[in-house]
Order: C-alpha cells, then structure tokens, then sequence
C-alpha cells in the first residue's frame, strides 16, 4: 500500500475519533462514504496484524504488579495492569478473562 495514502487515512481516522462524531456524521460532513471509510479501516488493520504476525519473534509483554496497600481504589487485593498509558484496576480474579480482551484489544492498536 502507498504509505502516503495510509497516513492519509490513519489521519482520517484519528480526526473521526476525537472529533466526537459518529462515523456516519463525520463521513457526511467530509463528504466520504462510510463503505470507503470502513473498507480502508479493515485494510489497514489487516497489514497491520500481518505486519504483527511477521514480527513474532519478539513477544509483547504488559506490566502487571500488585497493589500498593496505599492504593485507595482497591478496598482487597487486586491487580493493576498498566500498558501503553492505559491502565485496568481488577479486584476479582474472574475479571481474568476482561484483562485478556484488554491486552489484545490494545496490542491491535
């Protein structure tokens, strides 16, 4: 793909996002249809886990720590994951599964 045409469309993509419209809203109002506009969203998400796939010999890895007994959002013990500026606060070990679609949904990103 031309690169200059995916930065074109990662930059429609970031200026949708924070613009705090719906996408059918913003593509009305830049005059795109919402088909080009999803079909250029998967094709980049696509390269990009192909691209993810082919750099598998280096493994991600996300932080997890404990709880400082200082930490007031946790009233038992927890765990915090804290990744790539986001963070998730659990205190119930069937939360699990929550942190798993955490941890992918942002390695996707």
């Amino acid at each position: 793909m031309d690169e200059s045409k995916r930065q074109l469309w990662e930059e429609r993509f970031e200026e949708q996002a924070t613009s705090g419209m719906t996408v059918d809203t913003w593509c009305a109002e830049k005059q795109i249809s919402k088909h080009t506009f999803y079909y250029w969203k998967q094709r980049i998400q696509k390269e990009k886990m192909e691209g993810n796939d082919k750099n598998t010999a280096s493994p991600l890895f996300a932080k997890l720590e404990m709880p400082s007994a200082s930490d007031d959002r946790i009233t038992e013990a927890g765990l915090i994951i804290r990744w790539r500026g986001f963070e998730m606060v659990l205190s119930d070990q069937r939360d699990i599964s929550l942190a798993t679609q955490f941890i992918r949904q942002l390695s996707q990103s």
